[in-house]
């Protein structure tokens, strides 16, 4: 099951922190790209201030040993360094393999977590974010970070919350997921008004040209920073609404649904559906699809939205259902896509 997490809700007066030191669990955070989840937990994350470890995970995997190392000695400053060294002594496991840095710090933020326990007697919270950058070239170090997440909670000695663009089945199917806290959190978009707030206070922007910016991208937060950019630099809104749209035909040339081609059929049809229902199901939307490779390579391209997070309540039923369903970006909505796919 998963459920929207508003920015509200994880800022004020730090209780969804302090609402995580309630139970001990595996807790995940998603939202797609440019929602500003990064800046948004960082930003929980030192509000709440002691008790929290935050671990940015690279992209580049052989920079994760001085990402860990980099989180242990913010939260620990000059008493690590022993520690470490002593870990380097014994860093020879039963088969002789020898243990990298990463590992080291990961035993490190145990032992942590156990002093922690006793000497205030409630948990660490430990935040990996960005955890996607793992799921396909190195998904071992992502059931690592999951086994050793349950063992924390197992222990009762430390929370670990996952930040994600999206929840790979693989963490889904791990018996660690047993001790995932459900729902999942969604950090969505901004809304109108979230949106208008942030041009108009953050920017400077009036409120006429503030409207036709949300209009035009809509509520996510990355591409309404590059919008507020152009309007400080003194770009006209027609400029900005040429540079949005062929941003936007990149998009469906990278996922080749222009004309002429691979998937500019399957795109038609697609579009089509959701210009009637506004989305569709993931299920619907797969059988478009020949196959595994095309469905991943047009969803991947951010044309669509894939709504792994939503929850909505069926005019029939009493209960709130949470399924997966695909929309348009809002940003592809405010672009005439009849122009570039209905020809």
């Amino acid at each position: 099951m998963y459920t929207s997490f508003t920015r509200a809700d994880l800022l004020k007066d730090k209780k969804s922190w302090n609402a995580l030191k309630k139970f001990y669990s595996l807790n995940v955070i998603c939202g797609e790209h440019g929602t500003g989840k990064t800046t948004l937990i960082r930003r929980a994350a030192n509000e709440v201030g002691t008790g929290v470890i935050y671990i940015d995970i690279p992209s580049y995997i052989n920079e994760l040993d001085e990402a860990f190392g980099k989180a242990i000695n913010y939260a620990f400053g000059e008493h690590v360094p022993l520690t470490i060294q002593l870990l380097e002594k014994t860093a020879i496991n039963d088969n002789h393999h020898r243990v990298s840095k990463w590992e080291m710090a990961l035993r490190t933020i145990n032992q942590a977590s156990t002093k922690y326990r006793k000497r205030y007697n409630k948990p660490l919270v430990i935040v990996y974010d960005n955890i996607n950058t793992l799921f396909h070239n190195h998904p071992e170090i992502l059931d690592i970070l999951q086994d050793n997440a349950k063992r924390g909670a197992d222990n009762g000695e430390c929370i670990t919350v996952f930040v994600s663009s999206e929840v790979p089945r693989r963490m889904e199917l791990r018996s660690a997921w047993s001790r995932a806290q459900i729902p999942v959190m969604e950090i969505c978009d901004l809304n109108e008004q979230e949106s208008m707030d942030y041009l108009i206070a953050k920017h400077k922007i009036n409120e006429e040209e503030a409207k036709k910016m949300y209009n035009l991208v809509g509520g996510r937060l990355l591409e309404l920073q590059t919008v507020a950019d152009c309007f400080r630099n003194k770009q006209t809104f027609e400029v900005t609404k040429g540079q949005v749209f062929s941003m936007v035909k990149k998009r469906l040339y990278s996922a080749k649904l222009l004309k002429d081609q691979q998937h500019h059929e399957i795109g038609k049809s697609i579009i089509q559906d959701l210009l009637k229902s506004e989305e569709i199901d993931i299920v619907i939307f797969r059988k478009f699809f020949k196959d595994e490779k095309s469905f991943s390579e047009v969803l991947g391209e951010n044309v669509f939205a894939y709504h792994q997070c939503i929850t909505r309540q069926r005019k029939q039923s009493r209960f709130n259902q949470s399924q997966w369903h695909i929309s348009f970006e809002k940003i592809m909505i405010c672009s005439d896509l009849n122009s570039y796919l209905l020809p």
